[in-house]
């Protein structure tokens, strides 16, 4: 197996993920999808496979997406994951199979109810808020440091310049003042996965 350690994800996104591996902290906000490090397999291919790419490309990224869950393990000394999400996310069809969707929030579910992630959710009857301006996730570093990834249609950045993190902290401040406490959050995720079945 000659290609067995080779790196799958795309080549402009591996720096992210060698910044998410050591990161202590990830803070995630996600408007349109499930974040990678939460995403089934069949939810994955299905995003990837809605795109452009080559399957044989749909392949290789769903394989990378899914290894990167690893530092999210149990046990593993992997960073909290905060993720706020708009609830057009849980309530938004991906691919054709009705069970993917609701597979996916029971795995989305999973993971809130055990712990390993923070999960929140603006409701859809918030105001217009800054979230809609698009995804992002800061990283909180070992050193102290923090560091964001941006994804827009056209390209995918990491940002470190101070002015830069300020403007997306007070984003995000603002976008989890509009997001629901967990247990609220939990509940409208569990009428959500219901309505899949």
């Amino acid at each position: 197996m000659p290609d067995a350690g080779r790196r799958r994800e795309p080549v402009w996104f591996r720096p992210w993920v060698d910044l998410e591996r050591e990161a202590v902290t990830l803070r995630s906000f996600q408007l349109a999808w499930v974040p990678g490090l939460l995403q089934t397999e069949a939810y994955a291919r299905a995003t990837l496979a809605g795109g452009m790419l080559a399957a044989e490309a749909v392949d290789e990224f769903t394989e990378a997406r899914i290894a990167r869950q690893a530092i999210l393990a149990p046990g593993e000394d992997g960073p909290l994951l905060v993720a706020v999400l708009d609830e057009g996310v849980l309530r938004r069809r991906v691919g054709d199979d009705r069970a993917l969707m609701a597979a996916q929030l029971a795995c989305l579910l999973g993971h809130a109810e055990a712990g390993t992630v923070q999960l929140h959710i603006v409701p859809a009857d918030a105001p217009s808020y800054p979230g809609l301006d698009g995804p992002f996730t800061i990283a909180d570093m070992p050193d102290g440091s923090r560091v964001a990834h941006v994804d827009s249609a056209a390209q995918a950045q990491i940002l470190d310049q101070p002015s830069d993190l300020v403007n997306l902290e007070r984003r995000w401040e603002r976008i989890r003042g509009e997001a629901l406490p967990r247990g609220r959050s939990l509940t409208l995720l569990r009428e959500a996965a219901a309505a899949w079945t």
